[in-house]
């Protein structure tokens, strides 16, 4: 738990401040950074899985298609399809037997799309609702999935009994991820009655609750991955954590929904 809570320490503020104060072209290429150490874990998992892809084309097509969705270099549908085509066309190129070469294209192509449309999100929460405004709700979506998942983890540990997905992940209980959800939406709104009163609660409660459910499926996502891959952790990294991406997990599906509340959903 001392690992756990001195990595935390260190690497808590070192978050927020990027958040607070990093101009847009920083942030994105902190993202990309991020992005480009998880896809390193991925790749890693899915060589225990005994599935061989070609890191190369992971980590160019990741950082091409943030790139393209900063830039808008052309419509997102487009720049989807190729990816996909290019990722075809490579994977055909590849000297390696065809049942590799596809399951290898099936790879590549998951972990680009995964990081890449998971994690991309964060900057256009971050800047195009207003500087104020994306800030407010970035630091509320940490607040919930950092607060929830540390209440899971604890409650799970004292309370726990009933296993919440035995196959995925057999310490995950029921307990835990009600604690996770309701405090992690509790941190939420305490957050805005002491420092964002502008933002409606009517939408800050509803919002904390799905980030939190996403980011425990977040979490449930990668234990997949990880129990398939017979490991604990991504990585050993993070001293008490794991991995980069043992420790971003829950927020790969909680920024994508947070992106789609605001757009859909929120009126200020």
């Amino acid at each position: 738990m001392l690992p756990r809570i001195a990595s935390a320490l260190v690497l808590i503020p070192m978050v927020l401040a990027l958040v607070v104060f990093a101009s847009p072209a920083v942030l994105l290429c902190a993202l990309g950074i991020l992005g480009t150490a998880c896809l390193r874990e991925y790749f890693h998992l899915m060589k225990k899985m005994g599935l061989r892809g070609q890191p190369w084309f992971g980590h160019a097509g990741f950082w091409f298609l943030i790139l393209c969705l900063h830039i808008k270099l052309v419509p997102g549908e487009l720049l989807l399809s190729l990816v996909v085509v290019v990722a075809f066309l490579v994977s055909m190129g590849r000297q390696a037997p065809m049942r590799e070469r596809v399951t290898g294209m099936m790879v590549d192509l998951l972990g680009v799309l995964y990081l890449a449309l998971c994690l991309y999100p964060a900057l256009p929460i971050r800047y195009e609702f207003g500087e104020r405004l994306g800030l407010q709700w970035v630091l509320i979506l940490l607040s919930v999935i950092w607060v929830g998942d540390t209440a899971a983890l604890l409650a799970g540990k004292a309370f726990g009994r009933t296993r919440f997905s035995p196959v995925i992940s057999p310490k995950k209980t029921n307990e835990g991820a009600v604690a996770g959800l309701l405090t992690g939406t509790g941190a939420a709104l305490l957050l805005q009655r002491l420092f964002f009163p502008e933002l409606p609660v009517r939408h800050v409660g509803p919002a904390a609750l799905l980030l939190g459910a996403a980011g425990q499926l977040g979490d449930l996502a990668e234990s997949m991955l990880k129990r398939a891959a017979d490991t604990k952790d991504s990585s050993d990294l993070i001293p008490g954590h794991g991995g980069v991406l043992d420790r971003i997990d829950s927020l790969l599906f909680a920024i994508p929904v947070l992106y789609l509340y605001l757009l859909k959903l929120y009126a200020p």
